[in-house]
């Protein structure tokens, strides 16, 4: 009889598989209850901490430093104090207590209920002023810290700087052109209070938490001639009586711009200033003017690479004459008699340069005009740049012609005039003017370098150097006499124009100007300088802009060239 053999129990295939489903069941169970318990935190201690956390807001962070070209800090972010209240803690009655610091219109705003969980008193309030309020404790009055933009020098380079918005975006100037390099964005402050119902910076947001992503700019221009170019066309501008005023100074082998002022300025630590909008405006790129004589050295040079002129021709002047419908005059009418081109510039004579313009090409010199840099933008890095105005060829019919070739019926910025004045300075290059050069990411790494960059060339050397020699004359023997040094040798230009508006000149309103470059024969500045509406009887550019010419041209003397 066969035996009967037991299979054993564990040999059950269906039994194992039970066996191993339980199993991972269980872990799967265990694996789930472990994730909530790390990912889903206890409700009490939801309770909790939403009893502690009431609010979270937008701070700024840290923005990128500005410097000048020896590494002088001209912008930079410093941490402030930013005052809040919490209604909810806050007693209407210790609204006094904010007199003092911010004033009664602030106090009366929290002298009242209010709505909600969070209301900003003052932001950016410098740290040693806000010691005082923080110190005495006041339940439902909080503060953080937060960054503040200053700017150490005050109204130094205001116009070329700019200034930013209390969040610290930029607005104008260098701090708004180069926003994406010097801007942070901002932060979210999670509010919390402690056991002591005291406000904390709580969940990721202390005022230096996380990683600043601005980057850093060093500029061109020196701080020190900076202060000599305000400073002197201040003091020019209020002699003068000017509503308005430009100073530009460059490097014209580089196109460098060693400084750059506007009159009036203001100083952007204190925000209310920037409500004067005069005085916000730069009047070195963004003011046009019709500028006058100083604008005949271009013309020249126009007519003597057109081949409309050559340099020993000769132009008679009686004082007057007539043009199609109009009659061109001198000054006081006065008659220059014979004169060669360099007389004509040292003479200022309208009847020269209109004679002139009677054999240049009017499509040549149109083309000539937008090579030397007008009716363009520079393209400078700086904010709010005009690009002046010239008429189509088209439209030059009759005294047109002769008009632009002394100044009038264009409009142009004071930075076109000096970078075309360069030109004659550096043997005939129009270079474009750059005022940043170097700019950092947040790493340190340099990620652009401004360079010296050719943008036409627009006349020969030989026209040139011939032009340096009639300038020179202009300043030693000419109208430009109040321009003269016995420190340095200056060759330059006086212009003075009637003020256009709606299509006529205003009676007894002018610009008056100087622009040229030093030392006349181996120039390493050029420099304009323009002053708006002045009022009384001195308003000749030759009269007014000169002597402030001179002046900043001796300050700059006393610094070292290899110093700047």
């Amino acid at each position: 009889m066969p035996r009967i053999i037991k299979k054993d129990a564990g040999d059950d295939p269906r039994r194992s598989r039970s066996v191993w489903g339980a199993a991972f069941l269980v872990l799967a169970a265990l694996a789930v209850g472990t994730a909530k318990v790390q990912l889903l935190p206890d409700l009490r201690i939801v309770q909790q901490s939403q009893k502690q956390y009431w609010a979270n807001v937008v701070v700024s962070a840290t923005r990128g430093r500005i410097e000048d070209r020896r590494g002088v800090p001209l912008a930079i972010s410093v941490p402030s104090k930013s005052f809040f209240i919490d209604p909810k803690f806050w007693d209407p009655a210790s609204a006094d207590v904010l007199k003092g610091a911010f004033g009664p219109a602030v106090a009366a705003k929290f002298s009242k209920e209010l709505p909600g969980r969070f209301h900003w008193v003052a932001r950016s309030v410098p740290v040693e002023r806000a010691m005082a309020l923080e110190g005495r404790k006041v339940p439902g009055l909080y503060t953080m810290t937060e960054k503040k933009r200053i700017y150490p020098h005050d109204s130094l380079a205001f116009h070329l700087l700019g200034f930013c918005d209390i969040d610290e975006y930029g607005q104008a100037g260098v701090e708004l052109e180069w926003n994406h390099i010097l801007y942070s964005p901002p932060r979210t402050r999670f509010l919390t209070r402690d056991s002591k119902g005291s406000a904390t910076d709580i969940l990721g947001g202390g005022a230096d938490a996380g990683k600043d992503t601005a980057g850093s700019i060093r500029l061109t221009i020196d701080s020190r001639v900076q202060q000599m170019l305000e400073l002197r066309l201040a003091e020019g501008a209020k002699e003068a009586e000017a509503s308005w005023a430009a100073g530009v100074c460059v490097d014209p082998y580089t196109g460098e711009i060693i400084a750059i002022a506007s009159y009036p300025t203001i100083n952007p630590n204190n925000r209310n200033n920037l409500r004067n909008i005069n005085a916000v405006r730069n009047n070195a790129v963004g003011r046009v003017f019709e500028p006058g004589s100083i604008f005949k050295p271009i013309a020249m040079a126009i007519a003597l690479e057109t081949g409309a002129t050559s340099r020993n021709k000769t132009y008679f002047c009686r004082g007057t004459m007539k043009l199609f419908d109009k009659t061109m005059s001198d000054v006081n009418k006065r008659a220059h008699g014979m004169q060669d081109l360099t007389h004509v510039l040292m003479n200022s004579c309208n009847i020269g340069m209109s004679l002139m313009s009677m054999s240049v090409p009017k499509y040549q010199a149109y083309g000539m005009l937008r090579q030397f840099g007008f009716g363009e933008k520079t393209e400078v890095e700086i904010a709010g740049e005009e690009a002046g105005l010239i008429k189509e060829p088209e439209e030059w019919l009759g005294t047109v012609t002769a008009n632009i070739f002394i100044g009038q019926g264009i409009a142009v910025t004071p930075l076109q005039v000096v970078m075309a004045i360069s030109s004659i300075a550096n043997g005939g290059k129009l270079l474009k003017p750059y005022v940043v050069e170097e700019v950092r990411d947040n790493a340190g790494k340099v990620i652009h370098k401004g360079a010296r960059r050719v943008r036409y060339n627009v006349m020969s050397e030989s026209t040139a150097a011939f032009l340096r020699q009639a300038m020179a004359k202009v300043v030693s023997e000419g109208g430009g006499k109040h321009a003269k040094s016995d420190k340095v040798a200056i060759a330059g230009k006086t212009g003075t124009a009637q003020v256009a508006a709606a299509g006529r000149y205003n009676k007894g309103q002018y610009v008056a100007s100087f622009t040229g470059f030093w030392p006349s024969d181996r120039p390493q500045y050029a420099m304009l300088i323009t002053l708006g509406e002045p009022k009384g009887a001195r308003y000749y550019g030759g009269q007014i802009a000169a002597p402030i010419f001179k002046s900043i041209v001796e300050d700059i003397l006393q610094i070292p060239r290899d110093k700047i």
